[in-house]
């Protein structure tokens, strides 16, 4: 079942057989004699799906064990807490449910009683979890939607009047022009560009999340050739590339053309965003790698960085629209778009992407698209 359940209970052989029965049952335990020698679990790190604690023990009893958690430990309010205790009066259940625990289960206890408690608070725990990440996802939608939707026109408006504007500038007075003037310039002329990147960034994912883009490419699919989409990627890079200083090997196929079906921007815009990422995230003078490659039904382009890597526990968050992972100072920081973006194109292509990475030593990023079918 792959819960991680924390037992605190001063009773050695109680202890150990409600271990016992947890353990056959699939669940991971750790166990604690009291409140303190628990806490220092957690602390340590362990942070456990499930918490059942005796209320009667030494040192720090279970009232006090849980008001440490729920204070010191915000991030574990929303784990279950199951008293466990010999005191089964109305009066203390009522009082450790007055606290917030979720259950109180009174000693002597069947393995049975136990194991139900369990496995309906860890349910609704999941229950819970599912319910608030559905929410959250759904107000991402709307907030790129809305994106979408009210930046662009504006952000047209913005960025060609500044053009003009920046031109005639030049055109009439270009000797009058101070350095902190042309530093001014340039640094609108960066930030509004890359508000338009935000921009069409939202209203593609907006047309990914409508399931428009899916319905593109299966309505005009065109055969193309895995490495030119390689290099027109590559082409849109050449000044972020340059900027950083990071230098880009791409290692073609031998053999024959390696062909997917597909939408030739939308795939130019997933490989691209690919390693953009790479080469924000990669320090100065490093290599970025891309390797094609092929398997009787699929084409594979692998991206290989020597970067700043990803921790084990985030990977899987990377994919979640709206979120920047914690970069190290300096780092370049986005809005969490781009990789979001990678994936919706990808899967309406019929595909899969991956990642591997490790944090100091670099991160390699592998899309898997169908093959075209023979001409």
């Amino acid at each position: 079942m792959g819960a991680d359940i924390l037992i605190v209970e001063d009773n050695d052989d109680l202890r150990e057989n409600a271990a016992l029965i947890l353990e056959m049952e699939g669940y991971t335990v750790a166990g604690a004699r009291d409140g303190r020698l628990a806490l220092d679990l957690v602390e340590t790190g362990f942070r456990p799906d499930l918490i059942i604690s005796d209320i009667m023990m030494p040192r720090m009893d279970g009232y006090q064990f849980f008001e440490a958690v729920r204070r010191q430990h915000p991030h574990l309010r929303a784990v279950p807490f199951v008293f466990l205790t010999a005191r089964g009066s109305r009066r203390d259940i009522a009082a450790g449910k007055l606290l917030g625990a979720d259950d109180y289960l009174v000693k002597p206890f069947d393995s049975a009683e136990l194991l139900v408690a369990v496995k309906n608070k860890l349910r609704r725990a999941a229950e819970m979890r599912e319910l608030a990440d559905e929410t959250l996802s759904h107000a991402r939608r709307t907030l790129v939607q809305l994106l979408a939707h009210e930046l662009r026109t504006p952000l047209t408006y913005v960025a060609g009047g500044f053009a003009l504007l920046a031109e005639e500038l030049e055109r009439q007075q270009p000797g009058l022009l101070t350095e902190d003037i042309r530093v001014s310039l340039e640094l609108i002329r960066g930030g509004t560009q890359r508000l338009n990147r935000l921009a069409e960034q939202t209203a593609l994912y907006a047309q990914i999340a409508s399931g428009q883009v899916a319905s593109q490419v299966r309505s005009a699919p065109a055969r193309l050739n895995l490495a030119f989409l390689v290099h027109d990627a590559l082409s849109l890079l050449n000044g972020i590339t340059h900027e950083h200083a990071i230098t880009v090997q791409h290692a073609p196929s031998g053999g024959e053309a390696i062909c997917v079906a597909g939408l030739r921007d939308l795939l130019v815009t997933a490989i691209s965003e690919v390693v953009r990422n790479a080469v924000q995230h990669s320090p100065a003078g490093s290599t970025i790698t891309i390797l094609l490659d092929r398997t009787e039904t699929q084409a594979a382009l692998t991206v290989t960085d020597q970067g700043t890597g990803i921790d084990e526990q985030q990977q899987a968050m990377i994919w979640d629209l709206l979120i920047q992972l914690e970069r190290p100072a300096g780092d370049y920081q986005g809005v969490g778009l781009g990789l979001p973006l990678v994936k919706g194109i990808v899967e309406a292509h019929g595909g899969t992407i991956d990642l591997v990475s490790t944090p100091g030593a670099g991160t390699q990023v592998t899309i898997r698209l169908p093959l075209a079918p023979p001409e």
